[in-house]
């Protein structure tokens, strides 16, 4: 499949650098072949890496480096609303952002079916823990079996 072919997902956090892009890398690693998956932010400043604990958390459960070295966060735009088929709100807190946002987009929004709260600030435990969570949901979300 092409990635033209592809279903084009897009998780929305806040800042972009932990939740959404783990979410992305995880679907992008088991749903890859299916879903071009990407993510973006509705509070962020700069284009800054993926958290340091983030990449070490997709490091140590096998997640290909490829799906989050490049990363940099960026805001969600209304390219990226348009371009994508789905849109996933990592809360329902950012989905009332994004639909105040773009509100002509709504029938594209999802809300994340796990509670991944804010692990930003956290040990390496929270994000492990967020881990578990994000790879769950991805997987009930997109009808995905798990590899590991």
């Amino acid at each position: 499949m092409t990635y033209a072919e592809k279903t084009k997902v897009l998780f929305v956090c806040s800042m972009n650098t932990c939740r959404s892009p783990m979410a992305a890398a995880i679907l992008s690693e088991y749903g890859g072949e299916k879903y071009a998956a990407a993510s973006a932010g509705t509070f962020v400043f700069g284009a800054q890496p993926i958290g340091r604990m983030a990449a070490f958390t997709l490091e140590s459960v096998g997640i290909a480096k490829y799906n989050y070295i490049p990363h940099r966060s960026r805001p969600l735009t209304e390219k990226l609303m348009q371009e994508n088929d789905i849109i996933v709100a990592m809360s329902a807190g950012h989905r009332d952002i994004i639909l105040r946002l773009f509100p002509e987009y709504a029938e594209k929004v999802r809300v994340f079916p796990e509670n991944v709260g804010d692990f930003a600030r956290g040990d390496i435990v929270a994000y492990q823990k967020a881990y578990v969570l994000l790879k769950k949901g991805v997987c009930e979300m997109f009808s995905l079996e798990s590899k590991k």
